[in-house]
């Protein structure tokens, strides 16, 4: 198997953002791969320290199929929770209050140069 593969994608929830306050990110993970694997992964992606990664499977759920009786499996898998070393996080994965902060900095800072600007075009 392709170790870069193991890791389907973050997920990406409520729960998940609070976490990543923390330094605890969640991945969708390939049914086969294990722990020492996963931190292995994460460590060298990511270039952070993982200090212990936990793992959970999760039971698909049977869904209607529209207009007739059949059903159908939808989802299940299994994901792998990652905390860091305090102070780390992933900057791919910056929670949405995070990400908030940083355009309204560069708001800030594009406001200050127009202001810098007299209406003739001229600095001062």
């Amino acid at each position: 198997m392709n170790k870069i593969s193991a890791i389907e994608k973050a997920i990406l929830s409520e729960k998940a953002y609070k976490q990543m306050e923390k330094g605890v990110y969640t991945f969708l993970i390939d049914e086969s791969i294990k722990k020492e694997e996963i931190a292995k992964i994460i460590e060298n992606q990511f270039s952070v320290k993982v200090l212990k990664v936990n793992i959970t499977k999760f039971a698909p759920k049977r869904k209607r199929i529209a207009r007739s009786r059949k059903t159908t499996l939808v989802g299940g898998g299994k994901k792998a929770i990652v905390w860091l070393a305090k102070g780390q996080k992933i900057a791919l994965l910056a929670s949405k209050k995070e990400a908030k902060d940083q355009k309204s900095k560069s708001k800030s800072t594009k406001e200050k140069d127009v202001d810098k600007v007299s209406p003739e075009g001229k600095e001062g």
